[in-house]
């Protein structure tokens, strides 16, 4: 196993890019002779997934969005309901 220190800085900004991109730090690792460890590891002492957690948040924030909206239309059809 080779150590991160041992990477080159175009190996490590490979790595970087890479696990930007979504891939799994085990099939990284393994084209690189790491432990998926020392990537998770650098990934969160460099916040590489800042990225990532901004995505998520969106995706959130669009659940709600149809869940508020889901909310409204039942209780639409249940004031029609008791208008009737």
């Amino acid at each position: 196993m080779r150590k991160w220190s041992e990477l080159s800085e175009k190996e490590q900004s490979e790595i970087e890019k890479r696990y930007k991109a979504g891939e799994s730090p085990t099939d990284i690792a393994k084209d690189y002779n790491l432990k998926p460890k020392q990537i998770s590891d650098q990934a969160y002492r460099k916040n590489w997934n800042a990225n990532m957690k901004e995505q998520k948040n969106t995706k959130k924030t669009a659940a709600k969005k149809t869940a508020k909206k889901t909310a409204k239309k039942t209780a639409k059809k249940a004031a029609k309901k008791t208008k009737k």
